[in-house]
């Protein structure tokens, strides 16, 4: 599996555990309980507030740690997850069948109720012994540890969905995110009681219906683990998250400040070609990524030469529509000490074959399966190319698309060439 779980599906998956049958009618003894487990609150002065406002104090600082409570098992049952995940290794794919059966059939209980063993419920109750703010926190952790027949396969599917990166760093973050979707609506419930015992009775009343969108949500992610397709998904989640840029952001008219000499006829040159010299170089973030026709490259390996690091997608159109402008550019200039990284975002590797094929492109394409280049370098649209000087500094950046084939544009590249030659000579 080389995509990242959704967040928006985990966060859902949080926001359907709160709403299942077995919390939200349970929701006003939990908060009552932690009222009086989280102990007494005093002011600045060392005075207790007055009683209601103390009484909504104790209870939100008591329900914040219940939430850390059952966030930190989720946590840590993650990281196991992935260990084990990752200590498989060629057996990995067989456990992604398993469950991605697994959670199938739990989504398929959910719905229809036929596996009673998964009905069992156990539950850790709160001692009386239990008081302050650590013995929310235990409370919580006593909750995150219990099964529910319907939060326990939420949190399992979660669990297997997470766990398949094999790295415990990602599928804590992702556990995170659930016990976001799960803590909010706590957290929302304990500072505005009287209001969620009004708005919850609404909910009440389509448990059934959450119940069966639990089920469906699932199935779903069941499905995704067993075909290994979970970046259909991601890659419609892709155009949400990385919005695509039609022209790229002009350059300033007037000359940057604090250039002078040989700087500022090279920072003229940029300037024509609709680029911004950057006063002050910014050494990149160095990444190693596999290659699209085999192996993989780091971006440092590629220092002596001006590159262009270009971040794209195959659905993205002004993407596909610079590719043959880059191309020529390529081939103009390769020869010269020019190279091109087009970094694909998170996609299909065949779909990246067929469409480099299709335009017969040269240069190399690299792969970010889990858009880590993408995030280093804070892309939020596409395409993003920046450009590296021969010492491997960055230069230039440029956000959207255009025409890299012009005269402007290689008189830029050119005179960035010649610079870095006449540095070594």
């Amino acid at each position: 599996m080389t995509e990242y779980p959704s967040l928006l599906l985990v966060f859902a998956a949080g926001l359907l555990s709160f709403l299942s049958p077995c919390i939200l009618p349970l929701i006003p003894s939990y908060l009552s309980i932690l009222g009086t487990v989280g102990g007494k609150v005093k002011n600045r002065e060392g005075q207790e507030p007055p009683q209601q406002e103390a009484r909504k104090s104790i209870l939100l600082v008591a329900t914040v740690c219940f939430v850390l409570g059952f966030t930190a098992v989720f946590i840590v049952l993650s990281i196991i997850m992935s260990v084990t995940f990752l200590l498989m290794g060629g057996v990995s794919v067989y456990i992604r069948v398993a469950a991605g059966i697994i959670v199938i059939v739990l989504g398929l209980n959910v719905l229809f109720d036929f596996i009673s063993i998964l009905n069992y419920e156990k539950r850790f109750p709160f001692s009386e012994k239990l008081r302050g703010l650590p013995g929310a926190f235990i409370a919580g952790a006593a909750f995150g540890a219990g099964w529910t027949p319907c939060v326990g396969p939420i949190l399992a599917g979660v669990l297997f969905l997470a766990g398949q990166s094999g790295k415990a760093g990602i599928a804590a973050f992702y556990l995170g995110v659930y016990s976001l979707g799960l803590g909010i609506p706590f957290l929302l419930a304990a500072a505005f009681f009287d209001r969620f015992l009004v708005r919850s009775a609404w909910f009440r009343a389509r448990l059934p219906v959450i119940r069966k969108i639990s089920g469906v949500l699932l199935i779903v992610i069941g499905f995704l683990i067993l075909s290994d397709r979970f970046s259909a998904l991601n890659k419609a989640l892709q155009k949400w998250q990385f919005h695509y840029t039609e022209t790229h952001v002009p350059a300033e008219i007037q000359p940057a400040p604090g250039i002078t000499g040989e700087a500022a006829g090279m920072e003229r040159v940029f300037r024509e070609a609709g680029f911004r010299l950057l006063t002050t170089r910014v050494n990149p973030i160095d990444f190693t990524l596999p290659l699209l026709n085999g192996g993989s490259a780091a971006l440092s390996s590629y220092r002596g030469n001006v590159v262009i690091l270009n971040f794209w997608a195959t659905w993205c159109p002004p993407c596909r529509n610079e590719m043959p402008s880059m191309e020529a550019l390529y081939r103009r200039l390769h020869d010269k000490g020019l190279e091109i990284l087009a970094v694909d975002l998170n996609e299909d590797k065949a779909d990246v074959q067929q469409f480099i094929k299709n335009g017969n492109f040269t240069f190399p394409v690299l792969l970010d399966e889990k858009n880590e280049a993408a995030y280093q370098y804070g892309i939020s649209a596409i395409p993003t190319s920046f450009i590296l000087d021969q010492d491997g500094m960055i230069a230039s950046k440029i956000v959207g698309g255009m025409d890299w084939d012009t005269p402007k544009v290689i008189a830029a590249l050119e005179a960035l060439l010649m610079s870095g030659a006449a540095m070594q000579e």
